[in-house]
């Protein structure tokens, strides 16, 4: 008895997501054994990687389940199921967006914004659920980016963050896309 009929299962998306997934989770967790500051997001940047050449619904799932594997591992609480939806989330608004937006300055662009995006949903999240209210949150999570808020100590971090993970993820975009597409598309 087939209990998986082979129509709904795509091996290479499967291998594909399981790859990438690791990958975040991997990277997450060996920053995260050496420090908890973070100057390029590797894991949001393999996400968007992910999003941006093989589609949003595989973007979607490796950043939902690269993030919640890794905060499985780090410390979970309350922002792992924010840090995973939004994660995957914006990954797969990245996948599903033109082609046309693929060429390296909006690519480089649009993946800034998200993951500006990403590190102000995030932050506010978290200040909402820590009791903060609504307004004061977002207005937290927008300073925090830039001077040091509720505990912190850097300044400027966010935007170095955010450069860098833009710049990482438009490499890595440009690298994968000169793999010919046969070794990893699937047969017609």
């Amino acid at each position: 008895m087939d209990f998986c009929p082979k129509s709904l299962v795509d091996t290479r998306k499967v291998a594909i997501i399981a790859v990438f997934a690791s990958m975040v989770t991997a990277f997450r967790v060996a920053k995260n054994l050496v420090t908890a500051v973070q100057f390029i997001n590797l894991p949001l940047s393999l996400a968007f990687t992910a999003s941006l050449i093989f589609g949003g619904e595989i973007g979607f799932a490796v950043g939902f389940l690269g993030y919640l594997l890794s905060d499985l591992l780090i410390y979970p609480g309350p922002w792992t199921v924010v840090n995973s939806i939004v994660a995957g989330a914006l990954s797969y608004l990245l996948g599903v967006l033109p082609s046309s937006s693929r060429q390296r300055i909006i690519v480089f662009a649009t993946t800034f914004l998200l993951c500006l995006l990403f590190d102000i949903v995030t932050s506010a999240l978290l200040y909402i659920i820590l009791g903060l209210e609504p307004a004061r949150a977002l207005i937290f999570g927008i300073v925090g980016l830039f001077l040091p808020v509720m505990g912190g100590y850097l300044l400027g971090v966010g935007p170095v963050t955010e450069l860098s993970t833009a710049f990482l993820t438009t490499f890595l975009v440009e690298a994968l896309k000169r793999i010919p597409t046969h070794l990893y598309s699937s047969p017609s």
